[in-house]
């Protein structure tokens, strides 16, 4: 790995924030398989509500664009001197949307929905979170359920251990971003694929038994290389040949992957596009991916592949 190396063995600062919302209903409601997209486009929309200061609402014409939230968050652009890769058409946005990983009809009473906000995204965390609650006090889904927040926590001192973050009054409070810290590598882990994991192989989406650890890993790579280079002050130089060697050389010594086919509409095309993906787990030997272990481990908070920002490519690893 080339260039200084920070705490925690990664190639610089990568601030984290970690937000779990819980929305509860006035009367049971039918949710219709998975989330992600419908909170998304709730959030864009409240967003842009709530910043915007043209009558036109016509972000190109907007003499603050530059420090605008919802052009940043949410239609993000390289900034000015930002050079990306020829393969790169748009810079990735700073946030995650992510909603319970259940693609089943199921009728509930509320929702519980995380957001997390990645490199200089944090510097929004309030905008973010009163954005989606009023865009769910609005309605979600196609039925347009309104949804009054319940309770906020923020992921705080380790992976998945919470603290309160909403106050008396619904007032919303936030501790410092921080960078995740790698323990130590143990010699096995098991990554389980929560969502969909949805990458390319020369143009053609990867099926489940052609998932290799190398293409797991590339994807989680390929997608921090490119938030440091858009979300961070300083963008990460990775060995991407090197570190692409060492996971081929990775052994994979169980697995059990599937495909989960989902689609989302899209209001702006008209129509629905498939996002299915590979789901499931593996188990790989670890011997040797001391440089790999990690940025693989800052990769469970922005998720890869396809629909990140809507929370497919979630994935989660655990010593065996």
């Amino acid at each position: 790995m080339e260039g200084e190396v920070h705490a925690g063995g990664l190639p610089g600062p990568f601030p984290v924030m970690r937000f779990r919302l819980h929305f509860e209903a006035e009367a049971p409601y039918v949710a219709r398989g998975y989330r992600g997209s419908a909170w998304r486009g709730v959030f864009g929309a409240a967003l842009k509500d709530l910043v915007c200061i043209r009558e036109d609402r016509e972000c190109g014409r907007c003499a603050v664009r530059g420090a605008c939230a919802y052009p940043y968050l949410f239609e993000t652009e390289p900034r000015p001197g930002d050079r990306a890769p020829a393969s790169v058409d748009r810079a990735p946005h700073p946030y995650v949307i992510s909603a319970e990983p259940r693609w089943e009809r199921r009728e509930v009473r509320g929702e519980a929905v995380e957001i997390t906000l990645l490199g200089n995204g944090v510097e929004h965390w309030a905008e973010v979170l009163h954005a989606v609650r009023l865009g769910a006090e609005r309605g979600v889904g196609a039925e347009r359920v309104r949804l009054r927040l319940a309770a906020a926590e923020q992921e705080s001192g380790g992976r998945q251990t919470w603290r309160p973050a909403m106050g008396g009054g619904g007032v919303l409070a936030a501790a410092p971003a921080r960078t995740p810290e790698a323990p130590p590598m143990p010699g096995r882990v098991r990554v389980r694929l929560a969502t969909p994991l949805r990458v390319r192989r020369d143009n053609d989406l990867v099926a489940p038994e052609r998932l290799g650890f190398d293409e797991f890993a590339a994807a989680v790579l390929r997608r921090l290389a490119l938030l440091s280079r858009f979300h961070t002050e300083r963008a990460w130089r990775l060995d991407h040949a090197g570190l692409a060697a060492l996971a081929r050389g990775a052994e994979a010594a169980e697995r059990e992957l599937g495909w989960q086919e989902w689609a989302r509409y899209s209001t702006r095309q008209q129509r629905r596009i498939p996002m299915g993906g590979v789901t499931g787990w593996f188990v790989v030997e670890t011997r040797g991916l001391e440089p790999l272990w990690p940025l693989l481990w800052l990769g469970q908070w922005t998720h890869a592949g396809k629909g990140a920002v809507m929370g497919l490519g979630r994935y989660e690893m655990e010593e065996v």
